[in-house]
């Protein structure tokens, strides 16, 4: 629980940066559901086997028609089992799950000239990556249940995505999101745990990743600032 403070104090600094009213000019926000999936020493590769339901909610800042900043937490949660077809997986038989909190900031580049002011452009694919942390805490290990304590990790969130603006005010996207952990204890096995004749539970050498794939909506608060020029005067004279 010792991490609790810090990514509290981070996020709602976060959030506050971003509402300030220098940069209120084009602020985004934003709710974002979609499945967590994980590859790693239990599943090789992207599957949506042994997924889970994941929710987001995240503000964005439209820097520009290709350029933009986006914060956003993410909860849910990341579980795996054996699916690996071979001897020593099937006498494994493990499994885990986790509880799951994220908080991460990305770059996105957007390909069109998204926000064209001819109203031509309403749609775009555009790449994003960024830098964040997770929060996660084992409460199963081998369909047991368990108490395990909240541990921090970073992370290195990339992807890609589609977005459509609806009445240049609504934003609609599909996104797909790689997450390196840059670790390989996501999936709670010990690297000095062994089986028959001292074979190695994980691959240290190898991280662990997780995916969300998802679809998000966001509301675009357009302001226009009055220059402080040609504000009215409150003087009767």
């Amino acid at each position: 629980m010792k991490y609790l403070s810090p990514i509290k104090y981070l996020t709602i600094f976060f959030f506050l940066f971003l509402s300030n009213k220098v940069f209120s000019q084009f602020l985004e926000p934003g709710i974002g559901f979609g499945v967590l999936s994980y590859s790693g020493d239990l599943k090789r590769g992207y599957s949506l086997s042994s997924s889970t339901m994941g929710l987001e909610v995240f503000q964005r800042l439209n820097l520009s028609q290709h350029i933009s900043v986006k914060g956003g937490i993410k909860r849910g949660s990341i579980k795996g089992n054996e699916k690996i077809l071979d001897a020593l997986s099937k006498r494994r038989g493990y499994s885990f799950k986790s509880k799951l909190t994220e908080f991460s900031t990305k770059i996105e580049y957007n390909f069109l000239d998204y926000f064209d002011e001819t109203g031509k452009k309403i749609f775009t694919p555009y790449l994003f990556f960024g830098i964040g942390a997770n929060m996660l805490k084992n409460v199963e290990k081998n369909n047991i249940k368990v108490s395990g304590k909240n541990e921090l990790n970073l992370i290195l969130p990339f992807g890609l995505g589609f977005k459509y603006l609806y009445k240049n005010r609504f934003s609609f996207a599909l996104e797909f999101e790689i997450k390196n952990t840059l670790t390989d204890q996501i999936d709670a096995l010990e690297n000095n745990e062994t089986l028959v004749k001292n074979f190695q539970y994980g691959n240290p050498k190898n991280n662990d990743f997780y995916y969300f794939t998802g679809f998000k909506i966001s509301y675009i608060l357009y302001t226009i600032p009055c220059p402080q020029n040609s504000a009215p005067s409150n003087n009767i004279y």
